[in-house]
């Protein structure tokens, strides 16, 4: 059977789609270029923390800055590590590694041999390394090194300013120069545009009306993750009814399913130990304080962490929308997300 085909383009669709220009955000764009210039110069950059709620843009346009500085400088080397899937120290190296194009094996490569490897690659050349959902990053020695690098521009991005106030005093020491930078959420007119930008080059056009993206950006509240998801979801469904264009009701069911992907993801990404403080919230009748979650957790974790890197796993778990927390320090209590 052949159905109308709405999707021009499904790469466009995706939230991890990487354009050709950024929609919105200039001046954000601007400062993060600034911090970066100096490599031209062989100089050393500004590090930076990049921050804000989820889906604002942080970690596209921090590699939207990089792929347009390889253009003014060839022998760039660059590399983005997700701690949510890099955590640990040799995964982190790992994954720089490939991203510059080095064939390391897993087996029978000890770290430390990656770390030689990006040594001696930032002696050579001029390097940017992004560190995205650096809360996540299990082994926090992995940043200090990264922090002693000369000519290394080091980009991180995390949902809260304070997660500086989480890590060891020697990574606070060693990034006390850089700039934080805020990205806000969208506002409706700016999430409609980005997602009449993916419309252009994702759907055949007449696909959906501005009207339709604004409602979508409405409901998405800022979130372009949840926004450009409810899109890409409803062209899907519009083909498989063999639509030419995408009604309401389908942009309606397809916010839904956009926000619980999203939920989905996230709760995929979850480690072993933010599994476990998850499942003992949500099997929790209510309300739970840390200390009472913290003994539980203690008693189902092998190797258990501390209260403060449990703080910033539950932190996360609240910025991702996967549990709620209410009260501040010794009032504070934790639910299943609503």
């Amino acid at each position: 059977m052949n159905y109308n085909s709405i999707i021009e383009d499904a790469r466009v669709l995706s939230a991890d789609y990487l354009p050709n220009k950024m929609v919105h955000r200039d001046s954000e764009r601007q400062v993060i270029a600034n911090n970066l210039e100096p490599i031209l110069e062989d100089e050393q950059p500004i590090d930076m923390l990049i921050h804000g709620p989820p889906g604002t843009g942080k970690t596209a346009m921090a590699k939207y800055v990089v792929e347009e500085l390889h253009k003014h400088s060839p022998g760039l080397e660059s590399g983005s590590i997700d701690c949510f899937r890099n955590p640990s120290r040799f995964e982190a190296y790992y994954q720089l590694m490939t991203d510059m194009g080095e064939f390391v094996t897993r087996e029978g490569t000890a770290t430390e041999e990656l770390v030689d490897k990006l040594e001696q690659k930032a002696r050579k050349n001029p390097m940017v390394i992004v560190v995205d959902e650096i809360d996540q990053i299990r082994d926090e020695s992995f940043l200090y090194g990264i922090s002693r690098l000369n000519r290394v521009g080091v980009i991180m991005i995390s949902n809260r300013e304070t997660v500086f106030g989480q890590l060891d005093d020697r990574i606070r020491s060693s990034f006390s120069t850089r700039e934080d930078i805020r990205f806000e959420s969208y506002s409706v007119g700016e999430l409609t545009d980005i997602l009449a930008d993916r419309r252009e080059y994702g759907l055949k056009p007449g696909a959906a009306t501005r009207a339709q993206l604004k409602m979508v950006a409405e409901k998405s509240k800022g979130d372009a993750r949840v926004a450009i998801g409810t899109l890409r979801m409803a062209a899907r469904k519009a083909e498989r009814e063999d639509l030419e264009k995408i009604p309401d009701r389908i942009f309606e069911e397809s916010f839904s399913d956009a926000v619980q992907e999203n939920k989905s993801i996230s709760l995929e990404k979850l480690h072993d130990h933010q599994r476990i403080l998850y499942d003992i919230i949500k099997e929790e009748e209510g309300e739970i304080h840390p200390g009472e979650l913290y003994e539980e957790y203690r008693t189902q974790a092998e190797d258990p962490r501390n209260d403060r890197t449990l703080r910033r796993y539950l932190n996360k778990m609240v910025d991702y929308g996967l549990i709620e927390a209410s009260g501040k320090k010794r009032g504070r209590k934790y639910s299943p997300a609503s």
